[in-house]
């Protein structure tokens, strides 16, 4: 491998954004597409072969490292070498949920304890290394500070009472096909001024520049293209099956826009582990994280609830020029995430836990499918995303 070629890799599996190419310099490679004579099968199959060569690729690029918290209590991870000291601490919060920014990682580097922005490599650290993890959760903290457990607010867990990964019921009609239940009315008074204040202050890391007359696909992460609980530990078995073809093949229709409901430093960790910062066939816009989003007040059911949406309006008036309601589709498995924008919403279903599974998921080649039926269209406003899998 030459000294460029080792460079981009590192930058691809390591827990920092790598270095970004000149807007000006086109992909290796045309991104390749969906073809009209070419049937979802077919693609499955051929996708099928590349995940085990990617998977080859990944275990010849990867350490295991086994984590021991509280004595007993062990972890298993497999993770690219060019990983970042956090970019460990990232997915095991996801495991412990011990917060990244409390963790100490005893023995990765004997005799220290080394920055979050190491490199494993770097680091020297070996295959088959036995970590101790000091750190505590904070729910367990909040119990021993109040003497008893408390259910986190709205603003840290998005829906008060409601498991963040938990998303509104469903009915079946009588047909006996299921549909969602009644949509949640936001009746917020106060969600407009708090987006102003959003638009006007956040600050977007710009990783490509937006394309001229491309629509957009706005993508959540956590159980849409990250199984963010698969206690495997594997990075190659967390991304859903299809994950880099199916982002291949929008490509060229379609800006891609990274929208997680994490912090910061979780979804760049999460994308860079995943190889979505260098792949030579599609390029990320930009990632939006938490900060980003609005907490509102809704009635859904004759049952007020407070919870977290992604109101497309900030990366529309961030972006006139470029994206708005008619060429905007925002996917993701939480469904009151479209609460401000249910024309706009496509619900996929959840992957999670895909370790206790067969990698039989098919969601991406389907959806891949749609996209690219509809990519002519002049306006998605006419669409019933909801119905995405029966298109025609």
């Amino acid at each position: 491998m030459n000294a460029e070629a080792e460079k981009a890799d590192r930058s691809s599996s390591s827990g920092a954004l790598p270095q970004k190419r000149p807007y000006s310099e086109e992909p290796d490679n045309e991104p390749r597409s969906i073809e009209d004579n070419e049937s979802p099968e077919d693609n499955e199959s051929a996708e099928s072969h590349r995940d085990v060569a990617a998977d080859d690729e990944m275990v010849r690029e990867s350490l295991s490292l086994e984590i021991t918290w509280k004595g007993s209590k062990k972890y298993q991870l497999r993770i690219p070498k060019y990983a970042t000291v956090l970019s460990v601490k990232v997915l095991i919060e996801e495991l412990t949920e011990i917060d990244s920014d409390s963790q100490k990682l005893l023995g990765l580097v004997k005799g220290k304890l080394p920055k979050d922005s190491d490199t494993l490599v770097d680091l020297g650290v070996a295959d088959g290394t036995k970590i101790r993890l000091v750190g505590t959760r904070m729910a367990d903290r909040l119990k021993a500070l109040h003497g008893h457990p408390l259910r986190e607010s709205a603003e840290n867990n998005d829906v008060t009472g409601i498991s963040p990964d938990i998303d509104y019921p469903w009915e079946t009609d009588a047909a006996g096909s299921k549909r969602m239940m009644e949509r949640s009315q936001v009746i917020s008074t106060d969600w407009k001024p708090a987006l102003d204040k959003i638009v006007q202050t956040a600050d977007i890391r710009l990783m490509n520049p937006p394309r001229q007359g491309k629509k957009l696909v706005v993508l959540d992460l956590d159980y849409t293209l990250f199984d963010c609980k698969n206690i495997s530990g594997n990075v190659a078995d967390m991304a859903r099956p299809g994950l880099h073809e199916f982002l291949s093949a929008i490509y060229p229709q379609y800006d891609l826009i990274i929208w997680s409901q994490t912090k910061w430093h979780v979804v760049e960790s999460k994308i860079t582990l995943l190889g979505m910062l260098t792949h030579p066939l599609y390029r990320i816009t930009t990632a939006l994280d938490i900060s980003t989003m609005l907490t509102v007040k809704a009635v859904r059911g004759g049952q007020v609830m407070t919870h977290q949406v992604k109101p497309l309006q900030f990366i529309w008036t961030r972006f006139p020029d470029h994206y708005n309601q008619e060429n905007t589709i925002h996917i993701d498995d939480l469904g009151r995430n479209f609460a401000l924008n249910y024309q706009n919403g496509l619900k996929v279903k959840q992957f999670k836990r895909a370790d206790t599974k067969p990698r039989s998921d098919k969601e991406l080649f389907r959806l891949a499918a749609y996209l690219l039926k509809i990519a002519a269209l002049p306006s998605f406003d006419g669409l019933n995303h909801s119905q995405w899998h029966s298109y025609q």
